[in-house]
């Protein structure tokens, strides 16, 4: 039973079918030991299997379908001769008793009544078992195809009493054509039928040849479909066949056929596709599948009743699978020039990337970048604080200035939205349009005036790093949530992790190299760059820079009376006091020792650079708490406005270091302590 089982499911849908149906049936057996018929497994275990293949196929009858065809599976083995030997359908049944003990110990069966034609079949569970439903199903499945051993179609069985529903026992009466089955046992009629099968067979055998050759043909794939088409129709004679087939699951349903008009075939198809079988034709559908994919159906039609015979549906299967071939062959040719496309602007990314020098250089590639990767407007690249436990925007293109400016004012966090808490939780793709549920998200997007968002998380082995978010302005469909989609992201998020962990690597060696490590500001190599980049952002076309130099009055009695560790400290406590008198435009560096500069960009003039030193004074007059200590120390103040104290930097310095040593020489004093 379980080899069957196997093999449906692997040929509905592959290797990764059977292994997510082991896995959704909870088995610890590997699917080689299952499909070998010298092992045994549990009943439960069986009807695990029954009931995850009931779920993964859809298929309320899948059951049945196994034990239709766990007989086939012996065909020309030992034991089909010893069954066959019996002599006839009716002889099979008869034995059951013992035949059915080499099938299950969990059961016990024996025939009521056999004759040409007809049996009654019992069966009920051994002490210490139940009867399970799709057991019972799998048993109805496995007496139907009893006259497969001889050649002939599957019997009917119909169940008029069930142990598993209720009943004191399981009742099967099995029925099949007697006269067929006479005429099949008559030697000369089956020399005669085999003959004859031999011939149609070696015919079928030729015209799958030249299908098979169809596969390496240099012609389009609607001709080669379309001959497939032909080939079937002359393989299982029917007056009208239907291949109906979609390359990728997005695409239009592609009908090709034969014997029916063109609309009356799509119609049809269609129909079979929602499961809508029309009234008064005899239908035999085959699925268009393969390893990779469904593609849709072959379809041969009867209009009226017409009985199919199980070798006809072989045969169209075989076609069927001409077709999946055909189209695996050209779906793997449009995925691979996708792929190249895909690989080469990954590729460019990769190059732009490793030219990147901080986290927020890396971004700025990206927001170049991924527009010729994935068809957006807008993109944006959000870095994850992971002090702040928030979002911040980066880097962006594509928005208004407005939409700038609320971007870069614009911090989220988890407690903002459900959707990031969700994202950090499992880091997977999130798709939005407008209407979401979430109101923060339809708020942003109302503010960026987007239709559809894709939110993609950057991971760096389970560290969550940031998001990249592409958008649209109209016409949501072109970020559809598809595979092709998800693939150009997730390989642009992972370049992106590793250029941004290497990025903050780079901003942290920035930072160590341009701060102090006592107390975290500026040391002398960052106060150069910060008050260059702030001069040259003011130019020569108007304001003015004030510049503060600070130094504390003794300190170094501190140092001899106290210890360094003391000093330390009191270095750490002014730093502080210096940044909580300070504007946020301004910045405090401490340039060695107890030297402190403070950079005071957009000032109004003198006064204004007057009422800062005086604010630095009046912090340093409480004292220092430093332990059981309380210090008292006084700060001289030196200031300098640029340009009228100096048009470069080191003439500004040198004003500021010159006005702070003349404070330092109107008062000294030494500290006082308590």
């Amino acid at each position: 039973m379980t080899g069957v089982l196997l093999r449906l499911v692997r040929n509905g849908g592959g290797e990764a079918a059977v292994g997510e149906l082991l896995e959704r049936a909870k088995i610890e057996h590997e699917a080689s030991y299952l499909e070998n018929v010298e092992n045994w497994i549990s009943l439960d275990d069986a009807c695990a299997m029954l009931e995850a293949g009931v779920q993964q196929t859809g298929d309320p009858s899948f059951a049945r379908r196994v034990g239709e065809h766990t007989l086939r599976q012996h065909a020309g083995t030992q034991v089909a001769t010893v069954l066959r030997s019996l002599g006839s359908t009716e002889a099979v049944l008869q034995a059951i008793a013992q035949t059915s003990t080499r099938l299950s110990t969990v059961t016990k069966m024996e025939a009521i009544e056999a004759r040409p034609g007809r049996a009654v079949v019992r069966a009920v569970a051994l002490e210490g078992f139940m009867r399970r439903r799709l057991h019972c199903d799998w048993a109805t499945g496995l007496l139907a195809g009893t006259p497969i051993l001889f050649g002939l179609p599957l019997a009917r069985v119909t169940e008029s009493e069930c142990q598993a529903r209720g009943g004191t026992q399981c009742l099967y009466t099995v029925s099949w054509d007697a006269e067929l089955a006479a005429v099949a046992a008559d030697p000369q009629q089956r020399v005669t039928a085999l003959e004859a099968q031999l011939v149609a067979m070696s015919e079928r055998l030729q015209n799958a040849y030249a299908t098979a050759s169809d596969l390496v043909s240099t012609e389009d794939v609607d001709a080669v479909l379309r001959r497939i088409v032909e080939r079937a129709a002359n393989a299982v004679r029917t007056p009208s066949h239907i291949l109906a087939v979609r390359t990728a699951p997005d695409a239009e349903l592609q009908v090709y056929s034969r014997g029916i008009d063109e609309q009356r075939a799509e119609t049809l198809a269609r129909a079979l596709l929602a499961n809508e079988t029309p009234l008064g034709d005899s239908i035999l559908v085959v699925e268009v599948t393969s390893t990779r994919r469904r593609y849709g159906h072959l379809i041969a039609r009867y209009p009226g009743t017409t009985q199919f015979f199980p070798q006809e549906q072989e045969l169209l299967g075989l076609y069927a699978k001409h077709a999946a071939a055909v189209l695996d062959m050209t779906t793997a040719l449009q995925e691979s020039a996708r792929r190249h496309d895909q690989v080469s602007s990954l590729l460019s990314l990769s190059h732009a990337l490793a030219k990147a020098g901080t986290s927020e250089e890396v971004a700025e590639r990206l927001n170049v970048a991924v527009p010729e990767v994935v068809d957006c407007d807008r993109i944006a690249v959000w870095l994850w604080d992971h002090l702040e436990q928030t979002l911040r925007s980066v880097a962006g293109s594509g928005r208004t200035p407005e939409q700038a400016a609320y971007l870069r004012e614009l911090t989220i966090s988890p407690r903002d939205t459900p959707s990031l808490a969700q994202m950090i939780a499992v880091p997977e793709p999130q798709f939005f349009e407008t209407g979401t549920e979430d109101a923060f998200i339809s708020s942003m997007m109302a503010m960026l005036e987007v239709v559809g968002l894709v939110v993609v998380p950057i991971v760096a082995r389970d560290i969550f790093l940031g998001v990249l978010t592409v958008s649209v302005t109209d016409r949501p469909q072109r970020l559809r949530p598809d595979g092709k989609l998800l693939e150009r992201l997730t390989g642009v998020a992972a370049l992106a992790a590793t250029a941004i962990q290497n990025g903050q690597l780079v901003d942290k060696l920035h930072h160590k190299a341009s701060h102090d490590a006592l107390t975290g500001l500026l040391n002398r190599v960052g106060f150069r760059r910060h008050i260059d980049g702030v001069l040259n952002g003011v130019g020569w076309g108007g304001g003015q820079v004030g510049l503060l130099f600070v130094d504390f009055d003794e300190f170094k009695q501190v140092n001899d009376a106290y210890g360094h560790e003391a000093g330390d400290e009191l270095i750490r406590k002014a730093a502080v006091r210096l940044e909580a008198i300070t504007r946020d435009c301004d910045e405090v560096a401490r340039l060695g020792g107890d030297e402190f500069a403070i950079i005071l960009p957009d000032v109004g003039g003198d006064e204004q650079v007057c009422a800062a030193e005086e604010r630095v004074r009046a912090a340093f007059m409480e004292p220092f708490l430093l332990g059981d200590l309380a210090i008292s120390i006084g700060a001289s103040v030196g200031g300098g406005l640029w340009p009228e104290h100096g048009r470069t930097v080191q003439e500004l310095v040198r004003h500021a270091d010159a006005a702070m040593y003349a404070d330092k020489a109107k008062c000294r004093r030494p500290p006082v302590t308590v």
